[in-house]
């Protein structure tokens, strides 16, 4: 067995790349080491090693190939490692990382084979030895010979779907039941006509449709459940069953806070015995239009009454086992929700299925109608219909929240106002009543034959001024003034980034733009654009500040220009195109991702350009620089992996787990769009994300949520509504149910399809999901 300590120490002539690998390696033998072409070493070797506690330095002397071919879930995947250098036999090992699930490395001739089983990017780090590690032994020669030269190379293997393969998912991915008891468990069988599928268990049985029946008596902890596809038989899918305490027992401790006359929503839950459960008051009393469901143990209704209610809940399960458990009840006449504690809101980690059938909201027609959905209790408010712009063409009459990504303003400061945008781009302004949650377009009345004002796109509202909303248009940022609420405004030109020589090439033609936003106090604006074609090609990142002027980052070139702040070569040799940019909220970075490498490498993206310096700092291998991302005022936040968020300094782009606490059966695909225009100067209040994931039924909670997530390291998320989306729409924004929360973090903002529910996008009242089924915006009160 090889021992390695205390840990792999790299030197490195250059801080901010890719290091050299010079590789300083103490160690040890712990019992008996068999390796490649030889025999066991003898035990008074090993015990020779380790009392000398000699340090052997091995030299970097071996080449291994650069990079690896990308691979697909569920397709074979074989690859042999080329080396050069040093002396055969070689010998492989994965020093630091993981293999793509589903991969393996053969140690003794550097291939990495199998099938992989995970979509996404997996930073792995290989070492391999050269042959007279084989021979002398660790711990050297008797001349004191060296063990061998060494090679490293840090990968990243890229997994993508297999658009054209047999998968096979298995829903719940987990599972836990008592000895005897029961669970169904579903399969989705995608690229082929024949879904169906066989099952096996490990232990006790499983039905031909996928309803497990747990051993009666089995010393087994964990049985394995798997569906494999009858059209391919080698795809396949596997779940964990854990066979739990047969304690039956009531696990729910606490109970909410009721509000006077708000909805309220409350689960409890139970373990153990045999289900279903029936469940009933023992003992006290619920205040008066509040209900306990005897089928789902599910608190729900709203009253009046104001005070403390103690009540015993007795839980019965199908044996005739009976347990309880007491708990109490406050009613607060006062409104204790919202921001920033959001205490009428859901925390727990139990499984919320969508309602069947969903709430109503209508059909074609149902603007400003309110549901309170049923597993939150929140109040949702439907936004727009088919109605909101009769002047469009019918095609044209899907609405979202913002085309451009949750990250986008949308909301103004006191929440009274905020911009829509329908799937053509167009941008429509509403006026809103946080009280009642209603909402109207503007300004309808003043174009009779035309269906009201609206923009040519969207835009990002002020931090300043409730009334204020900038636009972009070519390389000129505007603005419009809503103070008069009876005519409309039109644009005051704010900047035109190509009106000065130290800002974008004079003649500029703009092929496309992205809006950076705005920092608190309307101080710094950001924006980024091409001349040569759409996004993706972009090399000139700009920032204007309002007095001051331009200074703008040429991601080709490497130079910084400008009106004010320093000019010159930037900090590090990467070279890029643009995908997108984001100001932070202070004012002093501008977050600008990377779409193509220009330069021999480059680090990982997202880069952190500091406005108006020559500073450029990026995010790093290794350092979970991947997902989607949100910024705040000194921070900013994306999610690496499945239900994780990471936090970091634009200054210093170490990461930092928020949500060390995951509920378990969280799996891929589960996807979010953060959003966290409500941050405060000092980083502290939660940001808000739509949670989106194609599999049903959810093996988790969050899945297909409106929440928020803390950014102290509580692990804390708040979980306010369903998003109510079938992830199939045509539309990106809808299908993934992007949306926005209020600077004043009260509301948000969102696209989506309502379960298919609101007609189709040629006026018809039936649609097909996935082809043209109308999405229309929605907002829910964070409570």
């Amino acid at each position: 067995m090889l021992r390695v300590k205390p840990a792999l120490t790299f030197e490195e002539s250059d801080p901010k790349r890719r290091p050299n690998l010079v590789l300083s390696l103490a160690l040890t033998i712990a019992g008996s080491f068999l390796w490649a072409g030889c025999n066991t070493l003898p035990q008074s070797s090993a015990a020779s090693s380790q009392a000398s506690g000699q340090s052997v330095q091995l030299a970097d002397r071996i080449s291994i190939q650069t990079a690896l071919p990308n691979a697909s879930s569920g397709s074979s995947y074989h690859q042999v490692l080329s080396v050069s250098g040093g002396q055969a036999p070689y010998t492989f090992a994965v020093s630091q990382g993981e293999l793509p699930p589903g991969l393996t490395l053969n140690p003794l001739t550097g291939s990495i084979s199998g099938t992989p089983t995970q979509t996404g990017s997996f930073a792995f780090t290989i070492l391999v030895y050269g042959a007279p590690l084989g021979r002398l032994g660790l711990h050297g020669g008797p001349s004191g010979n060296p063990i061998g030269d060494t090679g490293v190379r840090a990968y990243t293997l890229t997994v993508a779907s297999c658009s054209n393969c047999v998968t096979v998912k298995i829903s719940p991915a987990n599972a836990s039941v008592a000895a005897g008891g029961q669970v169904p468990f579903a399969s989705l069988v995608s690229n082929t006509s024949n879904t169906a599928v066989t099952w096996l268990a490990s232990a006790g049985s499983i039905s031909a449709n996928g309803l497990f029946t747990a051993p009666g008596s089995t010393s087994a902890k964990s049985i394995t459940v798997t569906a494999s596809s009858v059209a391919e038989p080698a795809a396949q899918a596997s779940a964990a069953v854990t066979i739990a305490s047969s304690e039956f027992t009531i696990t729910t401790s606490s109970v909410l806070l009721v509000v006077a006359s708000k909805p309220y929503t409350e689960l409890l839950s139970a373990s153990g015995g045999q289900l279903p459960y029936q469940w009933s008051i023992l003992s006290g009393s619920l205040p008066a239009g509040l209900q306990l469901n005897a089928r789902t143990g599910t608190l729900v209704g709203s009253t009046t009454q104001v005070g403390t209610f103690p009540f015993t809940v007795q839980a019965t399960d199908a044996a005739a086992h009976r347990t309880q458990r007491s708990f109490s009840l406050d009613v607060s006449a006062s409104t204790l929700c919202g921001p920033p504690a959001y205490n009428c809101s859901r925390t727990d980690f139990n499984i919320v299925q969508v309602p069947s059938p969903v709430p109503n909201v209508g059909n074609l027609v149902g603007a400003n109608m309110m549901v309170t959905d049923p597993d939150f209790g929140s109040p949702v408010v439907r936004i727009t219909d088919w109605n909101t712009d009769p002047a469009l063409p019918a095609a044209g009459r899907s609405f979202v929240s913002d085309v451009s990504g949750a990250a986008e303003n949308i909301w103004n400061i006191d929440s009274t106002l905020f911009l829509v945008q329908a799937i053509g781009a167009s941008g429509y302004p509403f006026s809103f009543d946080p009280t009642s949650m209603q909402a109207s377009r503007m300004y309808v009345a003043n174009y009779p034959s035309t269906g009201g004002f609206r923009l040519s796109q969207g835009g990002f509202w002020s931090r300043t001024d409730a009334n204020v909303l900038y636009t972009s248009s070519g390389t000129v940022l505007s603005k419009y003034d809503f103070s008069d609420r009876t005519n409309p405004p039109t644009a005051q030109v704010v900047f035109d980034f190509a009106s000065t020589p130290n800002c974008l090439p004079a003649g500029f033609n703009e092929t496309w733009s992205t809006r950076g936003g705005v920092s608190g106090g309307d101080t710094v604006f950001g924006m980024a654009f091409s001349n040569s074609g759409d996004q993706g090609t972009g090399v000139y990142a700009v920032a204007y500040k309002p007095g001051s002027g331009c200074s703008m980052l040429n991601t080709q070139t490497g130079q910084v220009t400008g009106d004010w702040g320093d000019t010159g070569t930037i900090t590090i040799p990467d070279r890029w195109t643009i995908h997108n940019s984001k100001v932070s909220l202070d004012g002093n970075w501008l977050m600008v991702s990377p779409s193509t490498c220009l330069s021999s490498s480059c680090g990982a993206g997202p880069y952190f350009w500091q406005i108006g310096t020559t500073t450029v700092n990026y995010c790093g291998e290794g350092k979970r620089c991947s997902g989607h991302v949100t910024v705040g005022y000194t921070h900013i936040m994306n999610n690496p992996t499945t239900g994780v968020q990471v936090f970091r300094l634009f200054s210093d782009p170490t990461p930092v787990v928020l949500n060390p606490i995951i509920p378990p059966g969280l799996e891929t695909p589960l996807d979010e769009h953060p959003s966290w225009n409500n941050a405060n100067p000092v980083d502290s209040v939660p940001f808000f994300a739509s949670f989106w994931s194609p599999i049903t039924p959810f093996p988790a909670p969050w899945y297909n949520e409106i929440s928020g997530i803390a950014v102290d390291g509580s692990g804390a998320v708040w979980r306010f509504a369903h998003n109510f989306i079938t992830t199939k729409s045509q539309n990106f924004p809808t299908e993934y149910g992007i949306g926005s929360v209020s600077q004043d973090g009260r509301f948000f903002l969102w696209s989506s399809d309502w379960m298919g529910t609101l007609g189709s996008q040629s006026g018809a009242q039936t649609c097909t999901v996935g082809t043209d089924c109308r999405g229309d915006v929605f907002t829910v009160e964070l409570r």
